[in-house]
């Protein structure tokens, strides 16, 4: 869920009260690796990606050099041996400036990723940020505001990424007047292509990232658009359409896999995840269960998308589970097929937790976060993102917290 959105919402979220929920599992520690202290380590870090090696990656939003008010962002390093590093500070001008969404690393340790703007022409840009710490900036021509999504990679070093707010300005959906969104594609030289531009009725506002099966189709999630009827609700206010499930091939086709419909199905999915035999999984913000305590758009879902595009919900958030949306965008997916992911609120201590749910569709709370009083607890809290680890442990980072305010990135093991 983007930044806007989610403080949106917590604003909600934070005046209700605690609702009951599983005991989460005790035989689980939490370890913080790393506290951001708003200086030169950075700010408000994002989702992680984690290497073979079991290095940690990531971007900060803000702290790094002081080239900017607060700092213009950093991509880091965490190792094994959890001494923290930063890779490289963004300087503003065509270089970019405040980098909210994770990075991805192709097969020789080069890392890309999108900062939200002030780059070529003050708009965001895309870079790429070698092994030695050399930095090139892009120019996604095209787009209209921020890039908040993470991109994904083909094996000839093509980047394929989404714009919200990117194509033909008021495309009659968004209320700001703004473009449905577009996809695009990078190749290797800086040569951009809008692969899809998207209307409204196939989708607006995609987010998440794309993802990639093996014969070189993508698929990805539009948060809003599809229905225009059904609304549901993000970046702080409702929107037309409930979104979209969608697929691009390898030809450029563009097909809608699934519309929402804001009821049983959800409404507004977040992100996908893909497995080998070419299932989607991902989170629903809203739609679901719309019963009890004002929940007028429901609390969400967990969904699949199997490979002959059948659309089935796995998980319905009911009141009794969650008093308030809130989810970390993405789930990940271990080898026996158990689905994990963050909550953002609610809980034993209505910090958010770290929950699974089965192969069965069995929800546990497997760790409730630490509470937090007037935005400070050591730990950190409103989790962002989490990963596997190779050991039944799970590490992640949290947006905010931590002895210094700034955020944290985690362990939490067995």
């Amino acid at each position: 869920m983007r930044k806007r959105q989610a403080l949106a919402i917590a604003m909600f979220a934070l005046a209700l009260l605690a609702v009951a929920t599983p005991s989460a599992n005790a035989q689980f520690t939490y370890t913080v690796l790393h506290t951001f202290t708003g200086s030169s380590d950075g700010v408000y870090p994002s989702p992680l990606i984690r290497d073979a090696e079991g290095n940690l990656y990531g971007t900060a939003e803000a702290g790094g050099n002081t080239l900017c008010d607060f700092g213009c962002g950093l991509v880091f390093k965490i190792p094994p041996a959890g001494n923290f590093t930063d890779l490289y500070d963004f300087t503003a001008g065509n270089n970019g400036v405040y980098p909210i969404a994770g990075v991805v690393q192709d097969k020789t340790g080069n890392l890309y990723g999108t900062t939200q703007g002030s780059g070529f022409f003050g708009l965001s840009v895309l870079f790429k940020l070698t092994r030695g710490g050399k930095e090139t900036s892009y120019d996604p021509t095209g787009s209209i505001g921020d890039l908040a999504s993470p991109l994904a990679l083909d094996e000839k070093g093509n980047a394929y990424g989404e714009s919200p707010y990117g194509g033909t300005p008021n495309c009659g959906w968004d209320r700001n007047e703004l473009g449905c969104g577009t996809l695009f594609k990078m190749t290797p030289n800086g040569k951009f292509t809008i692969i899809h531009t998207f209307d409204g009725t196939d989708g607006m506002n995609p987010q998440g990232g794309l993802v990639r099966d093996a014969k070189g189709n993508f698929y990805g999630a539009a948060f809003f658009g599809g229905i225009r009827s059904c609304t549901t609700t993000g970046n702080g206010h409702d929107e037309p359409g409930c979104g979209t499930i969608f697929k691009i091939d390898v030809n450029g086709k563009y097909t809608v896999l699934h519309t929402f419909t804001g009821h049983k199905d959800g409404a507004g999915p977040q992100g996908l995840i893909i497995d080998s035999e070419v299932n989607l999984y991902g989170i629903a913000q809203n739609g679901g269960n719309h019963g009890g305590n004002g929940h007028l758009y429901g609390l969400g879902t967990i969904f699949k998308v199997d490979k002959s595009g059948k659309f089935s919900v796995l998980f319905t958030f009911t009141p009794n589970i969650t008093g308030s949306v809130g989810y970390a965008n993405l789930l990940v997916r271990d080898s026996k097929g158990n689905l994990y992911g963050a909550k953002q609120y609610d809980g034993a201590h209505n910090a958010g937790c770290l929950f699974r749910i089965d192969t069965r569709g069995t929800y546990t709370d497997l760790f409730d976060f630490a509470t937090h009083v007037a935005g400070e607890n050591e730990e950190g809290f409103f989790p962002v993102g989490i990963v596997l680890g190779s050991a039944g442990d799970f590490y992640g980072s949290m947006e905010l917290g931590g002895s210094s305010g700034f955020g944290t990135v985690f362990q939490i093991k067995p």
